[in-house]
């Protein structure tokens, strides 16, 4: 199975998946234009830079419609949080934390901890193809982790449960699946979900909002939840290593299939 995160890192790839990620993140950093907007040529520089630089695009051929699945950066950020709890350590996406996470990850996330142990099992598993899908449409991207309209707030955290529940419904992701009516075609979301071989996230595969597996047994499957508590984080990292194990499964049964 490809994997793009070891030929974007080169000879900096490593068995240490957490390390590989911020040196992924640090590249892109340092070559990333400083501003992003809509205007035409502002918005074409970035989308060169993302074909050239985000794992998602790469592995799509630079198709803007790709995105990730599961997010890394997220739930590293949560357990780094949580272990380092007493401290009131708090980490973000910036060029110091990745860089502490990278040379010195032992400090913050012992490998001791089962927690640390699921997270990088899901690390290795999230530079793999089976994290990485293609939208149908590229402002999905965004909107799965914050959907913003003018009656509507959902944060989402682009937790998979969360986007296979909203896809059904028209006023939050279901919007990119309207027929002519303007009511969600559920024949096109089951496409797309089989398209994308997301089907492990319903109840014995059955596809139909009622049936989505929540990510945790406290959450439901309608809303996205920042994870503070052992228990949550820890029920979350198995459920994701569970569904990319799955997907990878079928990935490699067949190939994956483009456009909608």
């Amino acid at each position: 199975m490809k994997n793009m995160m070891k030929t974007y890192l080169g000879k900096d790839y490593s068995d240490n998946h957490l390390r590989n990620f911020c040196l992924y993140w640090l590249k892109g950093m340092s070559c990333k234009p400083a501003w992003e907007d809509d205007s035409k040529g502002r918005r074409a520089v970035y989308d060169t830079w993302r074909k050239d630089n985000d794992l998602d695009c790469l592995y799509f051929d630079g198709d803007l419609k790709a995105d990730t699945l599961m997010s890394a950066w997220t739930i590293i950020k949560w357990v780094a949080e949580f272990i380092n709890r007493e401290e009131g350590r708090k980490f973000t996406k910036c060029e110091a934390d990745l860089k502490l996470l990278a040379d010195v990850p032992d400090t913050y996330l012992p490998p001791e901890y089962e927690l640390v142990q699921l997270l990088y099992k899901f690390l290795e598993l999230a530079e793999l193809p089976c994290n990485y899908i293609l939208l149908p449409d590229r402002n999905m991207n965004a909107d799965r982790y914050c959907f913003r309209r003018s009656a509507k707030f959902r944060m989402l955290y682009d937790q998979v449960p969360a986007t296979l529940w909203h896809v059904f419904e028209k006023e939050t992701l279901g919007m990119y699946f309207l027929d002519a009516t303007g009511e969600v075609d559920e024949e096109k979301v089951v496409a797309w979900i089989l398209r994308e071989k997301l089907e492990m996230g319903f109840r014995k595969g059955v596809i139909k909002q009622s049936e989505v597996i929540p990510l945790t047994k406290t959450i439901s499957p309608r809303s996205g939840k920042r994870l503070n508590k052992e228990d949550e984080l820890t029920e979350a990292l198995k459920y994701m290593i569970s569904f990319l194990s799955e997907r990878g499964e079928k990935l490699t049964t067949g190939p994956m299939l483009t456009g909608i």
